[in-house]
């Protein structure tokens, strides 16, 4: 059996989210770093969500999980105490 569709696949939205969603940011923490030469830094941990509407109300669907400096830098969580600056690999330890 063959689906027919009215665009091609890469102009579909993803599966995982509805065609239209609006998408958002949400903090989920924030923790006190130290860096280089005890340089202190925040870290916020974030989640993208999908909100759309169905017949039944509003839908949220959870997304990614990220994680930043204060200033937007990329970082990568390595242990629960510990992460690291992408650009620079500056190691950041948790001190809260």
């Amino acid at each position: 059996m063959m689906i027919e569709r009215s665009k091609p696949a890469s102009q579909l939205p993803p599966a995982s989210m509805p065609a239209e969603a609006n998408v958002i940011e949400e903090t989920v923490a924030s923790m006190s770093c130290r860096g280089n030469a005890n340089r202190p830094v925040e870290v916020i941990q974030y989640r993208h969500i999908a909100i759309s509407e169905s017949q039944r109300g509003e839908r949220r669907s959870v997304g990614a999980i990220g994680w930043r400096t204060s200033d937007d830098e990329p970082v990568r969580q390595i242990d629960r105490d510990l992460y690291q600056v992408i650009s620079s690999e500056e190691l950041l330890e948790r001190v809260d």
